[in-house]
């Protein structure tokens, strides 16, 4: 039972078989091949095996290499450390792809609810979701209130607080996030809207925080795994029953060009290890420059089989407006929560309208595919 792991390397033809054994100890032993000869079983359990090297550019490699599946473990701690760690030092080194055994795959519970589950806690069956960000930090409660009410009005199906609406004591965070509760409640009239805090605070408070939270009426929350740790976020995950979505703060430190790991591991891959039901990533045409191929890279991740883990939803975000819409059904189908936030807060129409269009605009093209 073997993991294997691809990466892209930059190097001269000349240097890739060295470059490739010393990722392979690097990775796994990190000592001398002298110190390898003395252990005979070294090279067999414990150093990974270059599999394979092709040349796929001008002094750009592939290189696959294989784990003894009995090194990754149940936490992604130890999957990082041993996936990239002191080569992440390496410039030109990327972690591209990865085929996970389904044994160790069986060591992770995965998302609790996916698309299937979510879905249904909502009652929508097929159609895309419409989710909004709750923002921004520094408006009255009585504002995000109001914000709450016009886009469950609206027909919207999920809120999150923003990444950036971070509460300073517990006191003010429960306070917010009764309110925040109470008007979306009040104005469902027999939907089920999905209401998401932000958990972000220090280490020591984000237990009790997703506590008082989720007794107060909350159905989960926003989770930045990058920023958090992505260990750390599986456990909070699995500690508290809820839906949660992954938020891609910090993460182009690890998915930027130039070395790192692909967006769809760290996006698809790894946010499903870590039990995340949605992941937020930015997409093309909003503030940041993906292209649209590494969206659908990572859509592909959140829905291919992986184990026996359920798929999670594509979040496409980042600056995304409503006359994006129809080319984000077209990228990402009807499993993909559309999640605009500014926007539908500076439309003139207020948040209402602008919800009621958005909804509009979804099901229309939905229809017409």
């Amino acid at each position: 039972m073997r993991m294997l792991a691809r990466y892209t390397a930059v190097a001269n033809p000349s240097e890739i078989s060295d470059l490739a054994r010393a990722m392979a100890v690097e990775l796994t032993v990190e000592v001398p091949e002298k110190v390898i000869d003395r252990y005979s079983h070294l090279n067999e359990d414990l150093v990974a095996r270059v599999e394979k090297i092709e040349e796929i550019g001008a002094s750009l490699h592939q290189i696959t290499l294989s784990f003894s599946g009995n090194l990754p473990g149940a936490d992604l701690t130890r999957w990082l450390n041993l996936l990239l760690g002191n080569c992440s030092m390496l410039p030109g080194v990327t972690l591209q792809d990865l085929e996970i055994p389904e044994e160790v795959v069986a060591d992770f519970s995965g998302p609790r609810y996916g698309i299937d589950g979510v879905r249904q806690l909502v009652s929508v069956a097929e159609r895309p979701l419409l989710a909004t960000a709750l923002k921004p930090r520094g408006a009255p409660v009585s504002d995000l209130q109001q914000i709450c009410r016009d886009f469950v009005e609206g027909g919207g199906d999920l809120i999150k607080d923003d990444h950036n609406l971070i509460d300073d004591s517990n006191e003010q965070f429960l306070e917010r996030v009764v309110a925040c509760v109470d008007s979306i409640r009040s104005s469902e009239q027999g939907r089920r809207v999905l209401y998401l805090v932000n958990l972000m605070g220090p280490a020591e408070e984000l237990d009790r925080r997703l506590d008082l939270a989720l007794e107060a009426g909350a159905d989960g929350g926003l989770v930045a795994p990058w920023v958090l740790g992505l260990d750390r976020t599986r456990k909070l995950i699995k500690d508290h029953p809820g839906v949660y979505l992954g938020h891609p703060s910090m993460s182009g430190v690890y998915t930027r060009s130039g070395g790192g790991i692909s967006a769809g591991l760290v996006h698809g891959t790894f946010a499903r290890l870590a039990g995340i039901d949605g992941s937020v990533f930015v997409n093309a045409g909003g503030r940041f420059s993906p292209t649209r191929e590494e969206g659908r890279s990572v859509a592909n991740k959140l829905s291919e089989p992986l184990g026996g883990l359920k798929r999670g939803w594509a979040v496409p975000a980042g600056g995304m407006s409503p006359e994006r819409v129809p080319e984000m059904l077209a990228d990402y189908g009807s499993q993909v929560m559309i999640l605009i936030g500014g926007a539908i807060l500076a439309d003139d129409r207020g948040v209402r309208g602008a919800t009621e269009s958005l909804r509009e605009a979804i099901d229309q093209e939905s229809v017409s595919k």
